[in-house]
C-alpha cells in the first residue's frame, strides 16, 4: 500500500493544493508511482493535472467529494501507488475527516496570519480526534506557506506554531508567481522551472517529510 499524505486545512487560501500538486509532480520525477486524489468539490487540484497532456503525465488523478466514498477512493489508489498526495477542501467537512483518518501523514499549510495559525490549530484538533478514532497516533507538520519575505510577522508565525505544538517545518514555501503560471497552465511548477527558487523549496519540503511519510 502507498504511504498516504493529506493535505489540510480549515483555512482557504493557504495553498493547499499547490503544495500538494508540487510535491506529486516532486515525487513522480523521482521515479515514484504518484497518485492524486481531490477530494474539494471545487477539484482545483484535478483541474490543474487534467489540463495538460505532459504537466502531470504518469500521475494517477481522482477527484471524490462525496464523504461516504473517500477512504475507498483513497486505498483504490494506493493500491497502485507508491504515495497518494489527497487535497482537501478549505473548509472543515466530514471528507476531511475521513481523509485524516487513513493519512500516513497531515500537513498544514499556514500563512503567516493569525486567521491560519487559528485555522491550523483547529487542523491539530481534528488530527487529536482521529487518531483517538482509529487508535494510532497520525504524524502531522505544519509549512509557512505563500512567505513574501523574512518579517517580524513571520517570525512570530514561526514562534506561535511552535507554541501551539503545531510542528512547524524548518521548510517555508514562497509567494511565487511561478505557482499560479504553473496551475493556469496545468504544468509541474517544478518541470516548468526547474532552476527556480520554488523548486528548491518543494524539494526541501518533501526531503524533510520523507523520512516519516515514507517510514517502513
Amino acid at each position: 500500500m502507498a504511504s498516504i499524505l493529506v493535505v489540510a486545512t480549515s483555512k482557504g487560501g493557504t495553498g493547499k493544493t499547490t503544495i500538494g500538486a508540487a510535491l506529486a509532480s516532486y515525487w513522480r520525477d523521482q521515479g515514484k508511482a504518484v497518485a492524486i486524489l481531490d477530494t474539494d468539490p471545487n477539484e482545483a487540484m484535478a483541474r490543474w493535472a487534467r489540463k495538460s497532456a505532459s504537466g502531470f503525465k504518469g500521475i494517477s488523478v481522482d477527484a471524490n467529494a462525496n464523504e461516504h466514498e473517500i477512504i475507498e477512493s483513497v486505498y483504490a489508489l494506493a493500491e497502485k501507488a507508491d504515495v497518494v498526495v489527497v487535497d482537501t477542501a478549505g473548509f472543515g467537512n466530514q471528507a476531511m475527516v475521513y481523509a485524516v483518518g487513513v493519512a500516513d501523514m497531515v500537513l498544514i499549510p499556514v500563512m503567516p496570519d493569525e486567521a491560519s495559525l487559528f485555522e491550523a490549530a483547529k487542523m491539530k484538533q481534528v488530527i487529536s480526534s482521529a487518531s483517538k478514532l482509529t487508535r494510532r497516533e497520525i504524524p502531522f507538520h505544519s509549512v509557512l506557506n505563500r512567505v513574501k519575505r523574512m518579517t517580524t510577522v513571520v517570525r512570530h508565525t514561526e514562534r506561535n506554531l511552535e507554541q501551539l505544538g503545531l510542528n512547524p517545518l524548518k521548510a517555508r514555501i514562497g509567494d511565487r508567481v511561478i505557482f499560479q503560471e504553473a496551475s493556469y497552465h496545468g504544468a509541474s511548477p517544478l518541470s516548468l522551472a526547474p532552476k527556480n527558487r520554488a523548486t528548491l523549496e518543494i524539494r526541501n519540503l518533501a526531503r524533510e517529510i520523507e523520512p516519516v511519510l515514507f517510514a517502513e
